[in-house]
């Protein structure tokens, strides 16, 4: 399976990470994050907490709908760094 999706990873995670429903983008050390999800931390960092929730509804109400696999995909990461901001700061709440 390696050899088919490629020699370098890239493939490999990408692979893993859509057929296991994960992500193993960090939102604090953006490590094993693509370029397009930094810079979607980046932008959603500057977000309040009011902003973020209101865009995690918004996508999981899209998420029901038609599209291409390219985009589902793009929206289920997106959701995962919303979740992933979300827990960040209720765990900063409790301290």
């Amino acid at each position: 399976m390696c050899e088919e999706l490629g020699g370098d990873g890239d493939l490999l995670m990408e692979y893993v990470e859509s057929k296991g429903s994960t992500s193993l983008c960090d939102i604090t050390t953006k490590s094993g994050c693509n370029e397009r999800e930094i810079g979607y931390i980046d932008k959603m960092s500057q977000k309040s907490l009011d902003d973020v929730s209101a865009q995690l509804t918004r996508l999981s109400n899209m998420e029901s709908g038609s599209m291409k696999p390219d985009l589902k995909d793009w929206l289920v990461k997106r959701k995962k760094i919303l979740s992933s901001f979300m827990k960040k700061a209720s765990t900063e709440q409790e301290l």
